[in-house]
């Protein structure tokens, strides 16, 4: 057949002087894409608040950095523009950002709802584009390949895009957002930031240089150090580095200045790369009332991981990352992450770490609700059967040269075996293993070997 299509090919160019060609379509595993759009909505969280607070728009609102422990949230975090018109900047602490602006709202971090917000912003565009590309929350990448014929222009594009923000956010919210449509996720994301709300930049591979010539040295990805290195230098534009010879940046930057010039030049395009997120499972726990006392707390969490344990979205998988977290009494919410070095699928293995982190860093109040989540998985955690034929050879005797005492042993009784060693001296275990399963004496057939868990 491929012989036949080459001649017909010849024949073609030979009559009418032109070829005939196949068009070029990704293959089915791709799940990457060229053409970014990014969307990029800035205080993403603050924002948040004040949809649900739409009393403080009109006054200086702060909001405490989220983390673990008390000190973290006497920091600001986010600022409104009226406070930031006061003088309060990021990174303050509290008794600083009061004192330059008294009348300052401070607003304690709600993280579950960030996370739901988040949440819902990937499931709304994942049914547009396949693949999408989280950056942090407000910022996400989408990959625009092959989409021309579904929703048009790319003006039109985006337009859909945001048109589909509207299902899970309100409209402020959507009309805020900034949109940058470029080849690769290093212009798309400086696109979006030259955006302003409902005037998308949109730059094709034409004009990509010429755009990238004129924005600031800050849009690349390099240190704080470097960044000021280069101001020194007087460079403080895309195309003034571009146009420095690459030994010199090799000479002062080493390899992360030619990735600068690449991407200063247009020359580097990262394509959107859709990130593999496995669908979180989520247990919940009404509290009959606030709860502030540990052994409560603690009582309240063997019964969610018991019922995570059974969910059958979990799929007999092992669990590596949990999410640990709740409402607060009188607002807002409290959140902690745990992640284990081997994947567990016993409670008590998963509730050991999970207590020291809430012991190291315990809610701000008392708990209404307690939800227990899910997020990174490990293999399987059914135990295969020792003796299967996967593992000794369907049909196969084992032959006299091999290692009888020594084989594939499942890793939890690999464990067991070695801790029989410390403890006695010597593991009691042994295994049936065929010799001669055709002897006509039975004591022939099968042989009693020791188990070596090593």
């Amino acid at each position: 057949m491929i012989s036949v299509f080459i001649r017909c090919t010849l024949l073609f160019r030979l009559m009418f002087g032109f070829s005939l060609c196949l068009p070029m379509t990704p293959s089915r595993g791709t799940r990457s894409s060229l053409i970014a759009l990014c969307l990029r909505l800035p205080t993403f969280e603050l924002r948040l608040e004040l949809v649900r607070s739409p009393g403080l728009d009109a006054t200086s609102v702060a909001l405490l950095r989220p983390g673990e422990g008390r000190s973290a949230r006497q920091v600001i975090w986010q600022v409104s523009e009226r406070a930031a018109a006061a003088g309060v900047r990021p990174g303050m602490r509290v008794s600083e950002a009061v004192s330059l602006c008294p009348s300052l709202t401070l607003l304690e971090p709600d993280p579950a709802h960030y996370a739901a917000a988040t949440e819902a912003i990937l499931e709304c565009l994942g049914a547009m584009s396949p693949i999408l590309e989280p950056v942090e929350p407000g910022v996400v990448l989408v990959g625009m390949d092959g989409l021309e014929r579904l929703y048009g222009s790319p003006r039109e594009q985006v337009d859909r895009m945001l048109h589909a923000l509207l299902r899970v956010l309100p409209r402020p919210l959507v009309a805020a957002v900034r949109a940058g449509r470029a080849p690769g996720t290093f212009a798309a994301r400086v696109a979006a930031v030259a955006a302003r709300p409902g005037e998308p930049v949109l730059v094709g591979e034409g004009g990509l240089a010429s755009f990238l010539a004129d924005q600031p040295i800050e849009s690349l990805p390099l240190p704080v150090d470097a960044v000021a290195r280069l101001h020194r230098l007087d460079i403080h534009t895309l195309g003034a580095l571009g146009s420095l010879p690459v030994a010199a940046l090799l000479r002062h930057f080493g390899a992360d200045g030619r990735e600068a010039r690449a991407l200063a030049r247009g020359e580097r395009i990262d394509p959107v790369r859709a990130r593999h997120r496995p669908r979180p499972v989520r247990v919940s726990l009404e509290l009959p009332a606030a709860v502030g006392d540990r052994d409560t707390l603690h009582r309240a969490l063997d019964r969610v991981l018991t019922r995570l344990l059974a969910h059958p979205g979990r799929r007999d998988r092992a669990l590596k990352g949990l999410r640990v977290g709740g409402h607060l009494e009188e607002g807002g919410s409290w959140q902690i992450e745990v992640t284990l070095r081997e994947a567990a699928a016993r409670r008590e293995t998963l509730a050991f770490p999970v207590r020291s982190r809430m012991e190291l860093y315990p809610p701000p109040r008392a708990l209404e609700t307690l939800f227990v989540e899910a997020f990174e998985f490990g293999a399987p955690a059914t135990q295969t059967s020792l003796f299967s034929r996967r593992e000794l050879g369907a049909g196969r005797a084992p032959a006299n040269d091999d290692p009888l005492t020594t084989g594939p042993v499942g890793e939890a009784l690999r464990r067991a075996v070695r801790e029989l060693h410390l403890r006695l001296g010597d593991a009691p275990l042994y295994r049936v293993v065929e010799v001669d399963p055709w002897s006509r004496i039975p004591e022939r057939r099968h042989a009693l070997l020791p188990l070596d868990g090593g």
